[in-house]
């Protein structure tokens, strides 16, 4: 294949798009197809996921002639028996979605190798054999037709108990058994899947569904929401809340609905997004790299949750860590403190946090001074003593380390009292100059 390539974006709505469509049976975008001279179908790869490197990676291999559906296509016509040529084929076909083809070539596995012994492919890190992918894809593609017929994938999930495709059997057989089978039939299907992987949300989420689409059986349905809620306790979908919260709903149980898809859980949702984000800036920003995403994300949670301070200071030192000492200050300057006069801990911290940097200390001094109004505590002495220190006011320093070390615990004096040697010495050395 020559390695020049004229490239072409077909688009749905263009007369010329549609005709590319058309004539290649484009059924799934993105699709990225390849021609060769003549205009015939070089390759095709269906979908794209990153990263890019990994698609580019695909792209190159197809361009230096390795698995294409050109040189599959040549190898299966110069030996039809050849059964690896056959089952590549047909997975080829298989992904963009020309079912019939594709069907026809895995029977034509079937039929070379009926007891799956000429070779394997890989399948989720596992190796699976020709023939075991051939009639799970078979089954697959029964699941899914306008008529719907359940038995294939049934009879695979009986002949191969261990299979790695087993899951993925049950997976496409919910499907069938969540919509368009009877009641009983359904319950006893989904008795037996949720049975095999108990802790696995999506498939209990398969059986909730069925339950409220039935609106039957509400108390099972409640106990593997439950179940959901449980696992996934530190990290709670939003999907399967409001599953958990249309049941109780089906009980009259309000009350408890709301308990588990209310305010209160949307607001840790808020928190755990927006830590995220912050988690994702500070990290790239730390490696020096992806730099304006990370910004992008900083600001988009400092939107999201105005209300949560605590990003706005890590905000403010990842704009350090830039060099932005401009866009730190407006982010956690005096207009932000200037909406927390009544929280102590925010003003601790702010006082700490410029301290820290060695600017903006005259806002800082004003925090310190106004956390100890709001709360006289040791450790807001102890901030005042710091941001004075900074300053190189060293009296006032000694006067709050003093105030500090009065108010502290037994088990903290001696921090406190080393603090304030500290700040003894460092007066009397500015007396010798």
């Amino acid at each position: 294949m020559n390695s020049n390539f004229v490239l072409f974006r077909a688009e749905r709505g263009d007369k010329i798009g549609d005709e590319v469509y058309k004539r290649f049976n484009i059924r799934v975008t993105p699709t990225t197809l390849m021609l060769d001279k003549d205009g015939s179908e070089y390759d095709w790869h269906v979908g794209y996921g990153p990263p890019p490197e990994k698609f580019l990676e695909t792209i190159e291999k197809s361009v230096k002639g390795i698995d294409t559906f050109k040189s599959i296509s040549e190898a299966y016509a110069k030996d039809p028996k050849n059964i690896e040529a056959v089952f590549k084929l047909a997975r080829k076909y298989d992904s963009k979605y020309e079912q019939e083809k594709a069907k026809e070539l895995y029977k034509e596995v079937l039929a070379l190798d009926p007891d799956g012994k000429k070779g394997t492919t890989d399948y989720q890190e596992e190796k699976v054999t020709f023939t075991e992918y051939a009639e799970f894809s078979i089954g697959a593609m029964s699941a899914f037709a306008r008529k719907i017929d359940p038995t294939p994938l049934q009879a695979f999930i009986k002949k191969y108990p261990e299979s790695p495709l087993k899951k993925s059997a049950y997976q496409y057989l919910s499907s069938y058994y969540g919509r368009q089978a009877s009641k009983e039939e359904a319950q006893k299907f989904f008795e037996a899947y949720t049975s095999k992987y108990p802790d696995d949300p999506y498939v209990l989420r398969s059986y909730i569904s069925r339950i409220i689409r039935d609106k039957d059986n509400i108390d099972k349905g409640i106990e593997l929401a439950e179940k959901i809620k449980d696992v996934m306790k530190y990290n709670p979908d939003p999907r399967y809340q409001n599953y958990l919260a249309q049941l109780y709903m089906l009980k009259d149980n309000k009350e408890k609905a709301d308990e588990v898809y209310g305010k209160r859980f949307m607001e840790g949702q808020v928190s755990r997004l927006t830590s995220g984000l912050m988690q994702y800036a500070s990290f790239w920003i730390g490696q020096k790299d992806h730099t304006e995403s990370a910004e992008e994300m900083m600001e988009l949670a400092l939107k999201i949750d105005p209300d949560r301070w605590y990003n706005f200071r890590t905000a403010a030192q990842n704009y350090i860590k830039l060099e932005n000492h401009d866009k730190a200050q407006e982010i956690f300057g005096p207009e932000f403190i200037a909406k927390h006069q009544d929280n102590a801990s925010v003003l601790n911290s702010y006082a700490m946090f410029w301290a820290a940097q060695g600017k903006n200390l005259e806002s800082a001094l004003a925090s310190a001074k106004k956390s100890i109004e709001v709360e006289e505590a040791y450790y807001n002495w102890d901030t005042l003593a710091t941001v004075y220190k900074k300053m190189d006011k060293l009296e006032d320093a000694l006067k709050a380390a003093v105030k500090a070390h009065e108010l502290a615990d037994d088990q903290i004096k001696a921090r406190y009292e080393s603090k304030i040697q500290q700040i003894k010495k460092a007066i009397e050395k500015n007396k010798k100059k």
